[in-house]
């Protein structure tokens, strides 16, 4: 009897989940299937900014509204996108492992489609494209004419830049840099390089991405002393660096002369001496105004974390060929990134790490305009707008 009553009871239980699951079924058989579609983005907004959170995606904002536009998820180590808004892409140098944190390597520059975010086509490269920090100038891309090269710095740990031909989408050469890294673009197909001795050497590149021709700067640098940082802002004329003691420094190739100029500007001082320039992304170069906008903290935050890395805590308005301070910026939180737009109404982006937001400024009032919070990791911001100041 007890088995007979065990059994019934798991006969009834059994009925009760197929009514159940019949009854489901046919609320769920009035129920259009919903079509999965990817959104569209029509018009790049006057203030677009890219975030890369460095964590194998990027997201993209309009920051007026402060409405997310959508995300890019990348491979392993995408730094700085290079960007065409004008052909409507973006380009990114990733990693990608068979076994997403092992097995086999495959590095590929990936072009994705800014309308929609999504990857249109792919460049396999040798699988050695450095990455594992957050830094600008690891890619880029060389125009001339028709011509469309993108380079991506490789660390072996030997120095060698990749050469990829975007029109064709075939990988083109591989360039031995020993002793010089990063890629920093000038005029052309030619491109700037810091080198390990104090110096700066531009390679100049044919068509078809062989080398045919290289020179170096005299020693203007001292790693010990007061070293360069690798983090760069593009003016006009050609580069702009800083040293670790604020020494403010210009390269540019004098194609009438065919050399390199390198002309040191000024250092960045108040009169008391106790300022450092530092962070993630320190500097950013407004154009049309010719601003140089720097990241500042005080000398006590740098003796406990390493100076040329502590977050800042004000951004100094500086004339980008005198040095003169026109304008100090109190932050209401210390900061790792900056960036501005070049548009008639410039922005300036504020982004940390620290809080995981990015403050967004309007640049000439110093008022802020709005906050994107709940970031994961904001490390490298570009503006989007307008296309011909991607860097």
């Amino acid at each position: 009897m007890f088995q007979r009553m065990f059994f019934s009871k798991t006969h009834l239980y059994q009925m009760v989940c197929a009514l159940l699951i019949g009854a489901s079924l046919a609320a769920q058989a009035d129920i259009a299937p919903e079509t999965l579609k990817a959104e569209s983005i029509r018009a790049i907004p006057e203030h677009a900014l890219l975030i890369n959170t460095f964590g194998e995606n990027a997201l993209l904002f309009d920051t007026d509204t402060l409405e997310v536009l959508g995300m890019i998820s990348t491979g392993i180590d995408a730094n700085a996108f290079e960007i065409e808004v004008e052909r409507g892409v973006l380009h990114a140098a990733e990693t990608y492992l068979s076994r997403h944190t092992r097995g086999e390597r495959t590095d590929v520059i990936s072009t994705y489609d800014i309308e929609n975010l999504s990857p249109l086509s792919e460049i396999v490269i040798p699988p050695r494209h450095a990455g594992g920090s957050p830094m600008r100038n690891y890619s880029g891309l060389l125009h001339d004419g028709d011509t469309r090269l993108m380079l991506v710095t490789n660390i072996t740990p030997g120095n060698t830049i990749s050469v990829a031909d975007l029109n064709s989408g075939q990988f083109l050469n591989e360039i031995s840099t020993a002793g010089c890294g990063l890629v920093y673009p000038d005029k052309g197909l030619r491109f700037l390089q810091l080198c390990g001795d104090g110096t700066v050497q531009i390679i100049m590149l044919d068509a078809d991405g062989n080398e045919i021709a290289r020179d170096r700067s005299g020693v203007f640098f001292d790693l010990q002393a007061d070293p360069l940082m690798e983090k760069a802002a593009r003016d006009d004329r050609g580069w702009v660096f800083n040293s670790f003691l604020g020494r403010v420094i210009g390269v540019e190739l004098d194609l009438e002369n065919e050399e390199l100029k390198v002309e040191e500007r000024f250092v960045i001082d108040d009169g008391t001496g106790e300022w450092r320039i530092g962070g993630m992304q320190p500097l950013a170069l407004h154009r049309s105004t010719n601003m140089l906008l720097a990241l500042m903290h005080p000398m006590a935050d740098a003796e406990d974390t390493g100076g040329h890395k502590a977050p800042g805590v004000e951004i100094w308005y500086l004339d980008a060929q005198s040095g003169a301070i026109r304008h100090r910026l109190t932050l209401p939180e210390p900061a790792t990134a900056i960036a501005v737009s070049q548009d008639e109404k410039p922005r300036l982006y504020v982004g940390s790490i620290i809080s995981g937001q990015v403050s967004v400024y309007d640049l000439v009032t110093t008022q802020l305009t709005g906050t994107i919070t709940d970031l994961s990791f904001p490390t490298i911001l570009q503006s989007l707008t307008p296309a011909k100041n991607n860097d």
